[in-house]
């Protein structure tokens, strides 16, 4: 699948509201406008969210509402610098 770029001009306030709506809905700005865009012209948004994704966001926010303190205690040791190995 080919991806195209689109330069899209408008003024601050616009801009502005469209960056408030897509942090509310908790998307990017490229989503926000798709999704809105998308049914007007008659196209399905869904097709280009379902498309294959060649970059990490699948892994973005996993662990958002879960309790961290287990994943933190186990990650101190990695904060620990081995003194004799670097000499």
């Amino acid at each position: 699948m080919t991806v195209g770029a689109l330069t899209f001009r408008a003024e601050p306030d616009f801009i502005e509201a469209i960056r408030a709506y897509a942090k509310k809905m908790g998307i990017s700005v490229n989503s926000a406008l798709k999704g809105i865009i998308a049914p007007v012209i008659g196209v399905s948004h869904s097709r280009t969210a379902t498309a294959a994704r060649n970059d990490l966001a699948k892994f973005c926010g996993v662990l958002k509402d879960v309790d961290c303190t287990e994943l933190e205690a186990a990650q101190t040791a990695f904060s620990v610098i081995d003194e004799e190995m670097w000499k």
